[in-house]
């Protein structure tokens, strides 16, 4: 009889605790936060932070969780905090190098909290951070809130567009490849035309052709706008006349043993118009042709 009554007192306990109890208590839910970047962390430029809740129990209470708060730490040797605003009906304030919130109603869902506008002070990772063991509870209802972390990565911003050569020189006859490069995010097209197509003309993949003695100045502009040069010289002068004389002699021959030699630094025309084999480079090969055309005379 005594075992029976045990039996019926415990079958009581149990079903109080697993029936009644969480009633009273309300049942346990949990709730995450998130970070969102909202623009490019450039390095001395300003960018938007947004922290962000979202309660997925689905038990906290008939209206959603209450009573939401905590702190945001952020790294003040990377990051400066220009401006701060609630997205919530929050009490704000600052304190050194975090900032806390308090007094949230109700959420129901996801729902934006805190936007902080950034400046980026350094090169490098920074961390954003609304720790997990910094959050109390909801008042109202047992609800874990998650905490969240971030690392955003803070650089140059980048130049839009580049060019691989800004100044071209080029015999009468010969061409020469251009390359532009595009830096920013998205596709774009591009355009390349020549101010002066009778002295140098440029085709759809940046090849310039020298047509007639003369400087003029080869561009590319993107469909967004930007844009850049290249100035190009077209030179009938002589293979061979590395001093640009009008006529090849042993001078021209000195200048590139001295340019190979490293005893003076050949420009680009040098270049152009010393490499005699068009191997690339100027040496003792190309000063050998360039003997052997004087010689003949």
């Amino acid at each position: 009889m005594k075992k029976n009554c045990r039996k019926k007192l415990y079958f009581i306990i149990l079903f109080f605790f697993f029936f009644f109890y969480p009633l009273l208590v309300g049942a346990e839910g949990k709730a995450t936060t998130g970070v969102r970047i909202e623009g490019k962390p450039y390095l001395d430029e300003t960018f938007d932070v947004v922290l962000y809740i979202n309660d997925v129990s689905g038990t906290t209470n008939d209206e959603g969780l209450a009573a939401f708060g905590g702190h945001f730490y952020y790294d003040t040797d990377k990051l400066e905090l220009v401006e701060y605003q609630s997205l919530g009906p929050f009490n704000v304030k600052v304190v050194g190098n975090n900032v806390g919130g308090f007094g949230l109603d109700y959420i129901t869902g996801y729902q934006d909290v805190l936007k902080f506008t950034f400046r980026a002070l350094k090169l490098g990772d920074a961390i954003i951070d609304y720790p997990d063991n910094d959050q109390p509870d909801s008042k109202a209802n047992p609800v874990n809130i998650a905490g969240c972390q971030k690392i955003v990565s803070i650089t140059n911003r980048p130049i839009p567009l580049t060019i691989d050569q800004t100044d071209l020189f080029i015999l009468t006859g010969k061409s020469k490849k251009l390359t532009a490069s595009y830096h920013l995010e998205g596709e774009v097209t591009g355009v390349w035309t020549s101010l002066n197509p009778f002295i140098a003309s440029v085709d759809q993949f940046g090849n310039v052709t020298g047509n007639s003695p003369g400087v003029t100045t080869i561009i590319y502009q993107t469909s967004n706008g930007y844009q850049v040069e290249c100035e190009v010289t077209i030179s009938d002068y002589l293979k061979g006349d590395v001093n640009q004389d009008g006529k090849i002699t042993i001078k021209d021959v000195m200048e590139v043993i001295y340019f190979y030699i490293k005893k003076k630094v050949p420009t680009e025309s040098s270049y152009i118009i010393g490499d005699m084999n068009e191997d690339g480079k100027l040496n003792l090969k190309d000063a050998n042709l360039i003997l052997a055309i004087y010689m003949k005379k």
